[in-house]
This record gives C-alpha cells, sequence and structure tokens, in this order.
C-alpha cells in the first residue's frame, strides 16, 4: 500500500516562522516584514516578538497568513559576560487566531520540571511550542534532553548562522532528541531582526523557510497541518513528493547532489552525484528495526532540506 509522507491533496505555502518587528527589537515594522516575504513568494509569516503576544489578524488576506505567537527567554544570568549567558528560547505559536494577550510567569532557568510546566500551561493554552537555535544558546545534551511538550525544534536558525560563527545547522541536536525517543519535528526559520538591510549578503531574511502542504491558506486549516507535521524545512531545495510502498521511500525534488536517509541506529544510505551532475528522485529502502526515517537533500550551493523524522509505526501496521 501506498503512504504518502507529504499529504498527496493541497499546495505547499512557504513560510517563515521565526520573524522579530519593531514591537520588541527588529528593524521594520510588521507591514513592511509582511510586504518583503510576499514580495520573494511567501505566503505565511509568524510574528514572534519577544516576550508579549500580539494578534496581527488585519495583516491576513487571501494570499497572506499572519501567525500570532511570541519568543520567551529563559535566561541563565550566574554570568556577568552576556556572552556566556546559556538561555532557552522557545517559539509560542497560536493554534488559533483569537485574541490572548497573557504572557505566563517565566520559570528559572535550572527548573526544568518548572520548565517542562510552563511548556504544558502554554499548550493547555493553545499554544504549540518550538525549541530555538541550542548552539546558539550554548545549551548541551544535559540542558535538552529532559524537555518535554515541545512539537518541534529548528534544524537551521539563519540569524545564528548569518550573525556569529555558530553553526545554523542543528541536525545533531535533531538527532539526538529523536534517540532520546522525542517525536518532534524539524524547521528551518529566519529568526530575523534585519539590522541590515534586506538583500545584503549579511542578512538573516530569506535564509531558513518551511514549506507547508495544506488544502487552504487559513488559519484553522494551516495550524492543523502543522500541527500534524504536513511540511519540510529548507534553506533552498524543494520537495515535490515523498512516498513509501512495500518500505521503499521515493522522494522527487528540485536538483540536488546528495540525498541522504538517516535512520535511529546507525544504518543509513545516500545518493550522491559526481561534480557538474544533479539529481532530483531518489529510492531508499526501509529496515522495520529503523524505528524512524528522515531525509536531507544538498544543493550545489550546500543549501539543504530536512524532512521530520517518520517514526515507522506512522507508516507501518
Amino acid at each position: 500500500m501506498k503512504h504518502c509522507l507529504l499529504p498527496e491533496n493541497g499546495i505547499f505555502y512557504k513560510a517563515n516562522m521565526h520573524s522579530h518587528s519593531i514591537l520588541s527589537d527588529g528593524k521594520r515594522t510588521v507591514e513592511k516584514l509582511k510586504e518583503e516575504y510576499v514580495k520573494r513568494g511567501y505566503s505565511i509569516l509568524a510574528y514572534t516578538d519577544h516576550d508579549k503576544f500580539y494578534t496581527h489578524n488585519e495583516l491576513t488576506d487571501e494570499n497572506f497568513l499572519a501567525i500570532n505567537g511570541y519568543e520567551v527567554d529563559i535566561s541563565n544570568w550566574d554570568t556577568d559576560d552576556s556572552h556566556y549567558v546559556r538561555c532557552y528560547h522557545f517559539n509560542c505559536y497560536a493554534l488559533t487566531n483569537e485574541e490572548n494577550s497573557e504572557v505566563l510567569p517565566l520559570p528559572a532557568y535550572k527548573d526544568i520540571k518548572g520548565i517542562n510546566r510552563f511548556i504544558k500551561d502554554l499548550n493547555d493554552r493553545g499554544f504549540i511550542v518550538c525549541y530555538n537555535h541550542p548552539h546558539w544558546s550554548l545549551q548541551t545534551l544535559d540542558d535538552y534532553r529532559d524537555l518535554e511538550g515541545l512539537f518541534g525544534m529548528e534544524i537551521f536558525n539563519s540569524g545564528a548562522y548569518m550573525g556569529s560563527g555558530i553553526p545554523g545547522n542543528e541536525t545533531n541536536v535533531y538527532d539526538t532528541m529523536l534517540r532520546l525517543g522525542k517525536r518532534l519535528y524539524c524547521l528551518a526559520s529566519d529568526d530575523n531582526h534585519n539590522g541590515t538591510p534586506m538583500g545584503h549578503p549579511e542578512s538573516e531574511s530569506f535564509g531558513g523557510f518551511i514549506m507547508v502542504k495544506a488544502t487552504a491558506l487559513d488559519y484553522h486549516t494551516i495550524m492543523q497541518a502543522i500541527q500534524n507535521g504536513d511540511f519540510y524545512a529548507s534553506t533552498g531545495p524543494l520537495i515535490e513528493e515523498l512516498t513509501v510502498e512495500n518500505l521503499t521511500v521515493t522522494i522527487k525534488c528540485s536538483p540536488v547532489v546528495r540525498i541522504a536517509m538517516t535512520t535511529a541506529g546507525r544504518r543509513g544510505s545516500s545518493v550522491n552525484t559526481l561534480e557538474g551532475e544533479t539529481i532530483s528522485c531518489a529510492e531508499f529502502t526501509v529496515d522495520p528495526k529503523d524505528t524512524f526515517i528522515r531525509f536531507e537533500l544538498v544543493d550545489e550551493r550546500g543549501r539543504r532540506a530536512n524532512t521530520r523524522a517518520y517514526f515507522l509505526d506512522e507508516f507501518m501496521s
């Protein structure tokens, strides 16, 4: 039986799930952010200004959806040197576009039980929570191994990548979380503050995005698709189709130079090209002992696309 890992019906909508405006420490108005992202083919923008929840429903129209949310900062101020302050940053996305101005009190950095209660309280109030840029946050396994209640984490953060020498790619953290038994999705985001002009080589805008497969561009439908994991993360390559039939996964995509499958164990496989060549389709065999599979695509410029992890019990009886 053929199973579509990305939905068969609907169309893909391009989304940036992490942005900052002049309502916190960004340099552009919410209206200007919409204008610039729409110009570049985006249909969805999540407004995640710091520590205060705003709704931006007035920006939504038939071609654009504003997702309401905010980013919380739980920092460890045991050091006076800001270069060494470890922190949890979480994006909180509202599942409905209703007004909800309440922002919960923050727990202490070292209180992991309190942090997990905080995440649960957000979930109970109709938010899904994303774990942001763990490398930029200077966090280690001890910081994130016990996190609970997350729907996803950033596998790429353009702000971290462009703004510092810290890696933007978080694939090792994502795989570690998965191997710890945590079922969560992966997002690529901009985290744009726009201190440099949009279009400048050092701008963090338009670097990381997700492609959401949905049947309509309305708040409920898009948030349901995101909550279901009907999307993939990318900094460039596009995935057109992802299916599995009789333990064979077929992936179709824009031209790339490498497609790799990662599993819960050491087993995995990849298809690579010779210099100057590209591929746009590949097949992989699933072993019933893989626990989960996920795919990474790399194009000629080194840009990557990552699917979420698909646990085998999602498509195998």
